[in-house]
């Protein structure tokens, strides 16, 4: 399975019974990403917590000196960020784009993002998702299939579907907390489910760099884990589910309740804005979205299926993503400039946006390869073989074991992409002794947990930027989600439970379905008997407002008005007083 790991192994000679020795001397070999995860629990800042952790590495391997090891981290991180080489009659041959394609294909997304953006593509099927838009339950509906729509990157997904999404909603009562719970939670579910986007592409280079494999190879195992990666599919079933059947819980309830009754849908909490207004053509339309979509798909799948005469694939994953995503670039030079949707001054300047939304990105990616390429360095592969010997039959129990550690690390650092990045290379060298199935439910239980934490966490980018695209209150959205996330989470963590112990996905989809299936059953009785579900709630509130038997929302949000106009009154002959007394 993996590149020179059964060499590791053979060489180790690790047994069961000399497993705890061999853990006790390559223990050290696991202190990068210790101290990574330690420094990232307390300091909350992914970026200095991966860094320090690589120089802790790069000080062993340097003896403790200091410049040295920096000249040894710096020496790592270059070659993992370089194109896939090997060596061929005593010469250094590029044999792939290597995690240098993962950069460039990134940056090719954030481009594309940046132009159909300012194309007015999103902004047209905004428009006419509103003119289709005839109820309630259709407008919770449109924001769910908006945001699946916009895969390509979680970023451009949330400023997007909030920012078009918002005012409509805002026509039905919807608060702004379930907005933002909306945008927030189908931006980070969607996109790490998609093979054409940012995230997959970051996720197979983690798997690349844990077992040594092609980028084909590890492309192909990450695809695996797009069917047991549990908790995005729960969540996007469980939005979708509550929408057509007016289920709210918890503080959501709360929100909704309050904004279909009074027609105040922040409820009274202080609006969190984006730094950012997205700008938009005006001369926009839907093609303009959907065709550069189309051309990157089909670009990217061509390039990836084509084969040579011995029937090898032509091009290696990375390359053939890249390619594809140069050629989606390319495309819409001949679609918008002529239209007039951009200058060519402003299409090129889509190149330093596109760069500027993805600089994060590239500052967490090369940081986890250089910590990835310390701890090989420092043979953690012998750590883990000797771990995987040492559980034992315990193995059966890692992917509900992982879950829970990467939604605690996401959760407190606040970012999927620096959980995945240290986790996964940890779980990969495991591989060839607790199974291939395995370690890919192990590999989703991460990537599921990392959704988790950064889908909840306050400091996330995620609630951060959702909240201000909804132009809802931050920490009032990121309180009213919680309780509804959890749930889906401890759904999550039986299921990799049950699906560890049996070592078959399928069972473990029966557990999770059964265990949804009762949770959505249970929740639309006990909501529909106490007269909750908020889709009746806001037709009766029409019908009474429209009887005149109930105060309506627009006068409630005018007494409310007249209140802090009134408590402003008050406030300033409370100044004049004291000025005419001074005076």
């Amino acid at each position: 399975m993996t590149v020179g790991f059964a060499e590791v192994l053979a060489a180790a000679e690790v047994t069961a019974d000399n497993a705890l020795q061999f853990m006790g001397e390559y223990f050290w070999a696991l202190l990068p990403a210790l101290a990574a995860i330690a420094l990232a629990l307390i300091t909350k800042e992914v970026y200095i917590s991966l860094f320090l952790g690589i120089f802790v590495g790069a000080m062993f391997l340097a003896h403790g000196n200091p410049i040295n090891a920096l000249v040894r981290l710096f020496e790592i991180m270059a070659g993992a960020i370089g194109p896939s080489t090997e060596a061929v009659d005593g010469e250094v041959v590029v044999t792939g784009a290597g995690n240098a394609g993962i950069l460039i294909f990134i940056l090719e997304l954030g481009i594309l993002v940046a132009m159909m953006n300012r194309a007015g593509g999103a902004k047209a099927f905004g428009n006419w998702v509103h003119k289709h838009i005839k109820s309630r339950k259709g407008a919770l509906l449109a924001t769910t299939g908006l945001g699946c729509a916009l895969f390509m990157d979680d970023y451009f997904n949330r400023l997007t579907n909030g920012s078009i999404m918002q005012p409509v909603n805002d026509n039905y009562r919807i608060s702004r907390a379930k907005t933002a719970f909306l945008v927030g939670s189908i931006s980070v579910s969607v996109c790490i489910l998609v093979p054409i986007s940012s995230w997959a592409s970051a996720i197979a280079s983690n798997i690349g760099e844990g077992m040594n494999a092609t980028s084909s190879e590890a492309f192909g195992y990450y695809v695996q884990t797009i069917f047991c990666n549990f908790y995005p599919i729960l969540m996007l079933l469980f939005l979708v589910v509550t929408s057509l059947l007016g289920i709210d819980l918890f503080g959501l309830y709360k929100h909704e309740h309050h904004a279909i009754t009074t027609g105040d849908l922040t409820g009274g909490l202080e609006v969190t804005r984006a730094e950012e207004e997205l700008a938009f053509s005006p001369k926009g339309r839907v093609f303009d979205l959907v065709l550069p979509i189309a051309v990157l798909i089909a670009s990217c799948c061509t390039f990836l299926l084509l084969k040579t005469g011995d029937g090898e694939a032509m091009f290696d994953t990375n390359t053939s993503l890249a390619m594809g995503g140069c050629l989606a670039i390319i495309f819409c030079l001949p679609l918008y400039l002529p239209r007039k949707l951009m200058s060519l001054k402003e299409y090129t300047g889509c190149f330093t946006a596109g760069f500027k939304s993805i600089a994060d990105v590239i500052i967490i990616l090369a940081f986890a390869w250089t910590l990835t390429g310390v701890c090989e360095a420092m043979n953690l592969d012998k750590f883990v073989t000797a771990f995987a010997y040492w559980i034992g039959d315990l193995k059966s129990l890692l992917p509900a074991i992982f879950f829970l550690a990467a939604m605690g690390v996401a959760f407190s650092t606040g970012t999927s992409w620096g959980t995945f990045g240290i986790m996964v290379p940890i779980v990969v060298p495991m591989g060839q002794l607790i199974g291939e199935s395995t370690m890919i439910l192990t590999i989703a239980a991460v990537l599921s947990g990392s959704v988790f934490g950064d889908q909840v966490s306050p400091i996330s980018d995620a609630t951060i930027l959702s909240a201000a695209a909804a132009k809802s209150n931050h920490l009032g959205y990121v309180k009213a989600q919680l309780p509804n996330a959890l749930m889906i989470a401890g759904i999550t963590f039986v299921t990799f439970l049950v699906a560890g112990l049996t070592e078959l996905i399928w069972v473990g989809w029966i557990v999770a379905l059964v265990l949804f299936a009762g949770l959505i059953v249970t929740a639309y009785f006990l909501q529909k008997k106490k007269g909750r579900l908020t889709d009746k709630l806001y037709k009766e509130t029409l019908a009474a407002e429209e009887a005149g038997t109930a105060p309506a929302g627009s006068e409630a949000i005018e007494a409310l008005n007249a209140g802090i106009e009134n408590g402003e009154n008050e406030i300033k002959d409370e100044k004049t007083g004291d000025d005419e007394k001074s005076a």
